[in-house]
């Protein structure tokens, strides 16, 4: 990854011992949380609504016969919405679309809590 104060795309072939090293992809990972060049956090977004869809229906599966709102809360909290929370100070959704994409993961859960309880 390359640092600039321009505009534009600096290449500049790294070599160690005369080997050329490979140009990272344009996303960088770091403890977790992806960014691009540009440090936009899209790419992580949506990684992370992924994960955390996968999880709420892995939830949805084992809890289809709890009755009780504290164990569908625990479910909740300690898999999905520990994977939405993670490094939030760091990539804070501040733009409506990666706020309503991780209000739609809530949406899902409070509909299927609503379901599962028999709640109107």
């Amino acid at each position: 990854m390359t640092y600039t104060r321009s505009n534009e795309h600096v290449m500049f072939t790294y070599t160690i011992n005369d080997i050329a090293l490979k140009q990272p992809d344009d996303c960088v990972m770091d403890f977790g949380i992806t960014f691009d060049r540009l440090l936009t956090f899209c790419t992580h977004i949506e990684k992370v609504i992924c994960k955390a869809l996968k999880l709420l229906g892995f939830v949805k599966r084992i809890s289809a016969e709890f009755k009780l709102p504290s164990s569908l809360e625990t479910l909740y909290c300690s898999f999905v919405r520990s994977v939405l929370e993670y490094g939030v100070i760091v990539w804070d959704p501040c733009t409506f679309d990666g706020s309503s994409q991780l209000e739609r993961v809530q949406r899902k859960f409070l509909k299927f809590a609503a379901f599962a309880l028999r709640i109107e």
